[in-house]
């Protein structure tokens, strides 16, 4: 979209109540957001919208200035993709109700993977839940999947984390603005920064400085699960937004999955209840791989495969075929110490084994 459109997209978008279907008729009425913002109030009736947003957007048009605005979100190192960009997740062009643009800080080039994953959960998770959500998502990122979550307190900080802790990649959806000032909860900012500058992304379609309301996180859940391939819900009790992202990913044709939980735990009604319905019964990444048809070895050898070392890529390159750790070093020339360590870390990532006698091949 055009720099210039995009700066009345971004003033019309901070009006309160001014959301994914009104910013679309405001397009169709005037052609162009610069038309709409610039059209008197009588015009604007034409616009199907309830009052309290019309007054809204009447007095947004007195008070604010769109080229100020837009230099804010320079200043704060925030972007907007729209949905008429090549960068726009193609899976969220086809839910419902698509939103008009997103906000966004951190690469928006990584919102279009092949297998995006939402992991979701409750605020206030067990130890199973934790262990488990931590195992499940960073297995998950290191094998090249995409995290998505909500950057909530509990289950969606763990996923989060685990993703990054495992160099992977990962999305925070919010239902706030992105901006540091603005992110709910106060006390994972630090962690979206993290996301941020980490190779993953913070979005919303929220302007920045708009508030964390209850209103938000159902229509942020939805972007949650239009995002994402299939929606794996950890821990939920029977009421839980957790399982909102659920019931939205089902209506959108998304895979379902759950981890099962004892009986006993509160915290684990919710995935009960949604096995007992049809969702995929998970307890490993390599459950969800297998869902989606990959060979759970083969991806994860692929994707550490994209993270090696110079050390480690010649010693990997060198093993054409099986060789003894002396064979390998007068080969690579890297010091027996520095040999050793790598090979280990090399083992660990399954891109070499040891077949005995300090011999060493390709896995």
């Amino acid at each position: 979209m055009d720099p210039g459109e995009l700066k009345f997209l971004n003033a019309l978008n901070a009006v309160p109540g001014v959301g994914a279907a009104t910013l679309r008729a405001l397009r169709d009425c005037f052609g162009s957001f610069e038309r709409a913002w610039r059209a008197d109030e009588r015009a604007v009736s034409a616009v199907r919208m309830d009052d309290k947003t019309r007054t809204a957007l009447a007095a947004h048009k007195k008070s604010a200035d769109p080229e100020r605005m837009a230099q804010k979100l320079s200043q704060d190192d925030i972007w907007i993709i729209t949905d008429d960009d090549p960068l726009f997740p193609p899976l969220l062009r086809e839910i419902a109700s698509p939103p008009v643009m997103l906000y966004g800080r951190g690469d928006k080039t990584i919102l279009a993977p092949a297998y995006p994953v939402a992991v979701v959960g409750t605020r206030r998770p067990t130890p199973y839940g934790v262990e488990a959500a931590e195992t499940i998502a960073g297995d998950l990122a290191e094998a090249g999947i995409t995290i998505v979550s909500g950057l909530a307190a509990g289950i969606d900080a763990k996923a989060h984390a685990a993703a990054l802790a495992r160099r992977g990649v990962t999305v925070a959806v919010l239902g706030c603005g992105t901006d540091r000032q603005t992110v709910f909860p106060p006390e994972n900012r630090g962690l979206a920064d993290r996301i941020a500058a980490g190779g993953g992304a913070v979005i919303s379609e929220y302007a920045p400085g708009t508030p964390a309301v209850r209103e938000h996180f159902p229509m942020r859940n939805r972007i949650i699960a239009g995002l994402s391939r299939a929606v794996i819900v950890v821990e939920a009790r029977e009421k839980s937004g957790a399982l909102i992202t659920a019931r939205m990913g089902l209506e959108e044709n998304r895979d379902i999955m759950a981890l099962p939980g004892s009986v006993f735990s509160p915290a684990s009604a919710g995935p009960n209840r949604l096995i007992r319905e049809g969702a995929r019964a998970i307890t490993s990444g390599a459950d969800v791989l297998e869902e989606f048809g990959l060979d759970a070895g083969r991806v994860m050898r692929h994707h550490a495969a994209q993270s090696l070392n110079p050390e480690e890529t010649i010693i990997l390159s060198s093993l054409d075929e099986p060789l003894a750790i002396d064979a390998i070093r007068a080969k690579t020339g890297i010091p027996t110490g520095a040999l050793m360590a790598s090979l280990s870390l090399l083992e660990l990532k399954g891109l070499v084994r040891g077949i005995g006698g300090d011999t060493f091949q390709k896995a």
